[in-house]
C-alpha cells in the first residue's frame, strides 16, 4: 500500500520549495502599470540590454545565445506562453509575465534568470514591450478561478494518486515523479524540438512552487508543450488532490 507523507511533512515540503523567488504576496503588492509611451520606451531599452542575447532583437527567440541553451528561448512573436493564469490557448495576464520576469524559470533545462533586481518600472516596461512584440495589446485575458486550497488528508492524497494514474501523468512524469515515464524521451514541443517532462521528485517547478501555481499548471496546461490542460478531465477538487499528491512525490 502506498504510504503518503504526513500533512505536517507535506506542509514543510511546500514551505521549502516556496523559499525560491519573490513571494506571491510580494508580487501581488506590485500594482499593474498601464502601458504608456514612456514605459514602452523604458521596456525596449531594458529588453535590448537584458533580453536580446537570448530572445533576439525582434523577439523571435533567435538571439546569439540560443545555440548554447538546452531549452530554446521563447519566441515572443508567437504569443504562446506556458505559464499563465488564463485558460489553455489564451494569452497570459500582464501579471503572469511580470511574475516570470521577476522570478525567472528554474529547473529542467531552463536558463531564464530572475530579474527581481530590476526596478518595477523596468519590469513593467518589459511586460508591455513583450506584449507589443506579440501583437496582443488589444487582448483582454481573464484568469481562471482557482478554488480555495482544501485541507490535506490521507484520503485526499490517495484520491490524488488515483487521479494521477487516471490522467496518465506517469506516462511522462513516471510513477514516482522522476520524469522517467515511458514517453519521457519522445516528447516534442510545437516547434518540433525535443523536450523533457519535469522531474517532480527534485521539487523545482518552473512556473512557481505554491499549490496555487501547480493548480494553474494542471488546469491550464503549458501551451506550446506536450503538457495539456486537464480542466475538462478533472474536477477542481480532483486537481487539488493531484497538486497535493504531486508535492508528496518531492523527495526530502
Amino acid at each position: 500500500m502506498k504510504t503518503f507523507m504526513t500533512t505536517t511533512a507535506l506542509s514543510v515540503a511546500g514551505a521549502a520549495v516556496l523559499a525560491m523567488g519573490i513571494s506571491e504576496q510580494s508580487l501581488a503588492q506590485s500594482a499593474v502599470q498601464e502601458a504608456t509611451d514612456e514605459l514602452l520606451a523604458l521596456g525596449e531599452k531594458t529588453y535590448m540590454r537584458e533580453c536580446v542575447a537570448c530572445h533576439g532583437a525582434e523577439g523571435d527567440g533567435e538571439g546569439p545565445g540560443k545555440y548554447i541553451l538546452s531549452e530554446k528561448p521563447r519566441n515572443f512573436q508567437l504569443a504562446t506562453y506556458k505559464f499563465r493564469s488564463t485558460p489553455s490557448g489564451d494569452v497570459p495576464l500582464p501579471e503572469d509575465l511580470f511574475k516570470t520576469i521577476t522570478n525567472g524559470l528554474q529547473g529542467n533545462g531552463a536558463a531564464m534568470p530572475a530579474f527581481a533586481s530590476l526596478s518595477e518600472d523596468e519590469r513593467w516596461g518589459l511586460v508591455h514591450y513583450i506584449i507589443q512584440l506579440g501583437g496582443i495589446e488589444d487582448e483582454e485575458p481573464e484568469a481562471i478561478e482557482v478554488p480555495a486550497e482544501p485541507e490535506i488528508t490521507e484520503a485526499r492524497l490517495a484520491n490524488g494518486a488515483d487521479v494521477y494514474n487516471r490522467l496518465k501523468c506517469a506516462t511522462c512524469h513516471g510513477d514516482d515523479g522522476w520524469g522517467d515515464g515511458p514517453s519521457s524521451l519522445t516528447l516534442k514541443n510545437d516547434a518540433k524540438e525535443q523536450v523533457y517532462p519535469t522531474n517532480i521528485a527534485i521539487g523545482i517547478f518552473k512556473g512557481g512552487t505554491s499549490g496555487v501555481e501547480l493548480y494553474k499548471r494542471i488546469a491550464t496546461g503549458l501551451d506550446g508543450s506536450p503538457m495539456p490542460s486537464y480542466a475538462d478531465e478533472a474536477s477542481p477538487d480532483e486537481i487539488w488532490d493531484v497538486v497535493h499528491y504531486t508535492l508528496s512525490l518531492v523527495e526530502k
